[in-house]
């Protein structure tokens, strides 16, 4: 299966963009998102969460699929950024 590999952030994107892809997203849970998104890239864009404290167990993380510029991707909210994988 294609894993997702990190694109882009809510910050470094045009809002147009972002606004698009969050009004069509689905929340989906932890088990689909790393289904698609490899754990070493989530650690290499957010570094903060590692073995001692998994992204699965912020209860804070969400996890969403939808479509970036056209794009199946998969993103993350987290501290209300946007992480997205494409």
């Amino acid at each position: 299966m294609k894993k997702y590999i990190y694109e882009t952030n809510c910050v470094n994107s045009n809002y147009e963009d972002i606004t698009n892809m969050v009004d069509n997203s689905k929340e989906i849970k932890y088990s689909t998102f790393i289904k698609h998104v490899s754990i070493k890239d989530i650690y290499e864009v957010l570094p903060m969460y590692q073995k001692e404290f998994p992204i699965k167990k912020d209860y804070h993380v969400r996890y969403f699929k939808s479509k970036f510029q056209g794009k199946k991707c998969y993103f993350i909210i987290q501290s209300a950024i946007e992480y997205i994988f494409i």
